[in-house]
Order: structure tokens, then sequence, then C-alpha cells
């Protein structure tokens, strides 16, 4: 998850309101399987008040942390299909269904998507004394030996499985360090104690501008406007590579077609608000608001990587 994040300072059991008398009947319960202050507790609560205006309910946030966000998925994988209840869900509500056999629930067949609202694209970066550039990456990361080592924010953390799909498809000799989080791993990449990771992009410029790292390449579609001499892992031959942060809305697999085209819309509607859409940029969050055909479509090829990961580095959990 992002490392730097203004976070908004408000109650995990806050009710964002709007007044009674445009109000739908009851409320909508928006679960977010983390802890407050993160970056996916400020998403939601930087979203909600729009929300709730589309909707015409008032919107509760409900933190659910726990098991590597298996105990707020597990509830909403239980509440009522009424499209009253909802989750935001980050890249490992899909990597969990691979890594976590004991699931009660399989996040495809359990959740219907509606949403797919932001992204942050991850920089391939190394220390300055690995490399000038990408194929000198390469070259490094080849030689025999020891091989080069890579910090990650945790053990099958969206950002490790990148580097693991990397070092796969061009036959890298490195060795995984996970963190418990990003602080750790950038403090021990900084000192040169790793040597190379894939970092959160809005995090990327201040070390780089220090002289503490240097960007290679970024997993995006297209290069980033705040770092534009940075080319894609597609211009460079691995397009495939996987290795992001994004953020969206699921609902219980049985909510009606109906509500959940509803839910999708206002969601959709909400970020595409000018003042919600600035809030979210200027944190560096790419704006996606896909649609929960296209997000249904992302999901299942996510998975799918995630899982041949998984299977091929042989990842397991802590």
């Amino acid at each position: 998850m992002p490392s730097r994040r203004a976070v908004l300072a408000l109650s995990t059991s806050s009710i964002l309101t709007r007044p009674a008398a445009a109000q739908g009947a009851g409320t909508h319960r928006l679960v977010i399987p983390f802890p407050p202050g993160g970056t996916m507790d400020n998403v939601a609560r930087q979203m909600a008040p729009a929300v709730q205006a589309e909707i015409g309910q008032t919107v509760v946030i409900e933190n659910r942390p726990g098991g590597g966000t298996v105990i707020g998925t597990e509830a909403v994988s239980r509440a009522a299909p009424d499209g009253q209840t909802t989750l935001m869900v980050a890249n490992s509500f899909l990597i969990n269904g691979s890594m976590q056999p004991n699931l009660t629930y399989d996040p495809l067949r359990d959740f219907r998507p509606i949403a797919l609202l932001t992204v942050v694209p991850h920089v391939l970066v190394v220390t300055p004394a690995v490399a000038q550039d990408f194929t000198g990456f390469l070259a490094a990361a080849r030689r025999p030996g020891p091989g080069l080592s890579f910090g990650s924010y945790g053990n099958g953390t969206s950002n490790h499985l990148g580097a693991e799909q990397l070092k796969i498809l061009a036959r890298l000799n490195a060795t995984h360090v996970p963190y418990r989080g990003a602080a750790q791993a950038y403090t021990d990449l900084f000192a040169g104690r790793v040597e190379f990771m894939f970092m959160n992009e809005p995090d990327v410029a201040q070390p780089t501008r220090a002289g503490q790292i240097r960007p290679l390449a970024i997993a995006a579609p297209q290069r980033s406007s705040r770092m534009s001499e940075v080319p894609t892992l597609a211009e460079l031959g691995f397009g495939q590579v996987l290795s992001d942060t994004w953020f969206g809305v699921v609902a219980p697999a049985a909510v009606p077609a109906p509500i959940a085209a509803r839910l999708s819309a206002a969601w959709l509607a909400a970020l595409a608000k000018q003042e919600v859409a600035a809030r979210l940029t200027d944190q560096a969050f790419s704006i996606l608001g896909v649609g929960a055909d296209a997000f249904g479509a992302r999901m299942r090829r996510d998975f799918a990587t995630y899982a041949e990961v998984i299977r091929t580095a042989n990842v397991r959990t802590d």
C-alpha cells in the first residue's frame, strides 16, 4: 500500500451524513478490511460523501481488519444480498485466493464486481551501485553467484509478486527479502541492504532526487507524467509483469443485477466529480473508473496471473 498518504482524521465509527429529508431507506455499510488511517480507508472516506449523494442513503464506513483482510471479506461474503453492504478491495483480495487455501469464500465466485476505482503503478528501482539502466540491471541480475536481493512490502504482496514474475520472465538471479510494510523496506533499500524492488510510484521521486535509488521502469500501460523519462516495462519487452496497487468495490454475489448496476453507476458518478478526482489525483492515484463488467474481467485476469506466479515461484505465507 502507498506509504505516504494524507489521511483524513475521521473516527472509524463516524457516520457520513446528509440531510435526513433527502436520505433513502436505511443505511449503506461499506466494509474496509484494513485498519483505520491507511490508504484504502483514506480513499473510502474521500469518496463516501459523493457516493451517498448518489444513492440517497447514509454511508457507514466499517473497518474490519484482521487475517490479512480475510475477516472483513468473509463478513461481507455472508452479508444479506440486498445491496446494503459492500466491500472495498485491493490486490490482496485476489492474491489471498491462491495464498490461503483454507478460505471460506472464493473471491471470484462469491462476490459481484461493482467498480474499479483507482490504481497506483509500481516502479522498478535499484540502488545506484547496481546499474545505470534496465539493460545494466538485467546483466547484474543474471551474473552467476549469490545474485541480487530484492525487498517487498511483505510475503505475497503485489509488489513481491511483481518482482517474482519479472524474475521468472527475465531469468534473474535474485533473492526475496520480505518486510512488514513499506517503511522498513524503504529504509533498507535506501541504505543498500537490498538492491532492488517495486515501489509505489508516489514514493519514488524524493529518494531519486536524493540519489538513494534509480528508477528503471514503470509497470503501467503508459509512462507517468511525473517521471516521463522512465520507460514502461512493456517498452522494455516485459509488459506481462503485473505490479500495482488498485482499489475497487465488490458486493455479495447474490445481489440482484439491477441493484448492482445502480451501485456501480453511483461509484462511477462519484469518481467523475471534479472535486473527488482532483483530491485523489493530487495524492498520485491514477483514476480508472471501470464498470462492473470490465472490472470482473480484470479480476479474472489478475487472479490467474497471481495464481501462476505463486505456483511457479512457490510463494508461501509468512
